[in-house]
């Protein structure tokens, strides 16, 4: 696999809420850091999808990695082709409620 991955349209939704977020707590700088940082983290688990650790939903069975980038947790899927990447919830949220 060649590092591709693909974003589930809630997390795209999950970047622009941490974007608004982001912007209001630690202004435009940190933001684009933060930001940047976590594009870096797709592009690492799409070329090393094995870092993440494995995560089971209780609620649905169903099965995820997840993988902590500083304040969030990615939960993605591995495919044929590339990652999936489901949702990019804040640490503090409870992933069987969005999941």
């Amino acid at each position: 696999m060649q590092g591709k991955y693909t974003k589930s349209k809630r997390a795209d939704h999950d970047i622009r809420t941490i974007i608004i977020r982001s912007m209001v707590d630690f202004g435009e700088a940190q933001t684009d850091k933060y930001i940047e940082g976590l594009e870096s983290a797709l592009c690492e688990l799409a070329e090393a999808p094995g870092k993440g650790r494995p995560f089971v939903s209780d609620r649905t069975g169903q099965e995820y990695s997840r993988y902590r980038y500083v304040s969030h947790v990615i939960y993605y899927r591995k495919r044929q082709d590339d990652i999936f990447i489901v949702r990019i919830l804040h640490e503090k949220m409870l992933p069987e409620n969005h999941l």
